[in-house]
């Protein structure tokens, strides 16, 4: 990895649209060259920057979807996979790494922050701030359930979170290794950060929301994502507020047709990154990982062969298979079975190049029924079991399925198997059961692991402890 400080040095070369020599020069006040970015054009090609940046095949593109199910249990490994299988097995240190990709966009957000806020407060310059402190707030809240532990969940009262970083680096006296060498942060200090810069982004993008919808983010977004972490942060009552606001206000609906159209229209999503075919990902793209390019083969038993481009590393693990009803859940029709070096296999259809190339596929990042179900859990927490209820089954009868005849006691845990099922190959699983304190199940006849476990936990990389001698690595590690 690189050191925090040459990343905030190199940031705008990373993100901006266009290049001059004077780029790392950081003899004036201020780390990056002010002339290239105070502008309204400038923080906007910082930000625009950022969206390129997520969809990276290591952060948003792929590694944080696919990933947390592998930790948890939606997903095996496939035959002849050479991938993930640290995450498998649970190895330590093997887990996600998102550190130096995440904060070269709170670098490149705090430069876009500060320079917009110098600027005359138009519409769009209030927009654009709204968006980089959405940006922000989403990049802190992955670092965060990535190598911490949420609030309410910590483990033998370790309390630290991740560096927080909200200002630009000024050289002023002192290098910028010394300034961006800042300690952890403890998590509630962290998260009222995350709830802060969402509540002013909302502020500020509330019937003022840019173009492009769902592609970048809105208000709507803003509200949604709340919904998240308050659901994170088990602020039942604000979960079920954002979430409200959300659902009344979204032209987003739960969508009654063929349950892919989801995926390969966006007929859900709220926010979602978008690929042009000079973007795509091919063989490092989610459509790859999760299986083979389908030729239209199939055998008597509706078996593919598997043999289309594609890495295939990862496969639908029996167990989630099981927990599914293959007769009357829409959702079933996102998987498609195969055989693939000898063996009988599902694999999603969620990633299934629908953008017309291989490897070509937009990726939603908020969907509405994910809000559903953000709301029906904070009320099953709140004993308002009614209303969980009416989301639950509002979610249930949309998928074809009958509204469940559960107790109240047991209500909570049909609401998380609906989640499981709903949210599954989109990187909820093992954040949800995190979140949760619960033991993190695994496939296969594979041990769960404890809550406790340290490997539940991400490390900060040797490179980062090296070059930082404030930070304080996990327990365990």
């Amino acid at each position: 990895m690189k050191k925090i400080n040459l990343i905030i040095v190199t940031i705008f070369v990373l993100f901006a649209n266009s290049s001059c020599d004077s780029m790392l020069d950081v003899s004036t006040k201020h780390a990056l060259p002010q002339d290239k970015i105070k502008t309204v054009t400038g923080c906007e090609s910082l930000i625009i920057g950022v969206y390129d940046q997520l969809q990276d095949g290591y952060y948003a593109g792929r590694d944080l979807i696919c990933i947390p199910d592998v930790l948890g249990d939606n997903t095996q490994l496939s035959p002849g996979a050479t991938s993930y299988s640290g995450q498998y097995n649970f190895k330590p240190n093997y887990n996600l790494d998102i550190w130096e990709i995440a904060y070269k966009q709170i670098g490149a957000l705090n430069e876009a922050i500060y320079y917009l806020s110098q600027l005359d407060q138009t519409a769009k310059v209030k927009s654009l701030t709204g968006e980089a402190l959405f940006l922000r707030a989403y990049n802190y809240f992955n670092l965060s359930i990535i190598y911490s532990r949420v609030p309410g969940k910590l483990v033998e009262n370790f309390n630290l979170c991740v560096p927080l970083l909200t200002e630009p680096f000024f050289n002023e006296g002192g290098s910028i290794t010394e300034q961006a060498s800042v300690p952890r942060a403890t998590v509630d200090v962290v998260w009222t950060q995350i709830v802060k810069d969402l509540n002013d982004s909302y502020a500020l993008l509330n019937n003022n929301d840019g173009s492009n919808f769902p592609y970048r983010v809105s208000a709507l977004a803003v509200k949604a994502f709340q919904s998240r972490v308050y659901l994170y942060k088990g602020e039942w009552d604000n979960a079920i507020a954002a979430a409200s606001t959300t659902i009344t206000n979204s032209k987003v609906k739960l969508y009654n047709g063929l349950y892919t159209d989801i995926f390969s229209k966006g007929t859900e999503s709220i926010w979602q990154l978008h690929y042009t075919i000079t973007e795509n990902l091919k063989s490092i793209s989610l459509h790859s990982t999760y299986g083979t390019m389908d030729n239209g083969f199939r055998d008597e038993e509706g078996f593919g062969d598997g043999t289309g481009p594609g890495d295939a590393q990862l496969s639908v693990s029996p167990d989630f298979i099981n927990i599914i009803d293959k007769d009357n859940d829409k959702r079933f029709g996102a998987l498609r079975k195969v055989h693939y070096y000898g063996q009988d296999l599902w694999w999603t259809t969620k990633f299934n190049s629908w953008g017309g190339a291989f490897g070509l596929d937009d990726v939603p990042l908020i969907r509405i029924s994910e809000i559903y179900l953000n709301r029906a859990e904070a009320y099953a927490h709140m004993k308002n079991y009614t209303q969980a209820r009416n989301d639950i089954n509002a979610l249930r009868n949309i998928r074809g399925l009958d509204d469940t005849d559960v107790a109240n006691s047991e209500l909570i845990n049909e609401i998380l198997l609906q989640r499981r099922i709903e949210l599954a190959f989109e990187g909820h699983r093992f954040f949800d059961m995190k979140r949760l304190g619960l033991p993190i199940s695994r496939p296969n006849g594979l041990p769960e692991i404890p809550y406790a476990d340290y490997r539940v936990v991400a490390p900060i990389g040797a490179t980062e402890m090296d070059v930082n001698k404030k930070l304080v690595n996990n327990p365990g590690y």
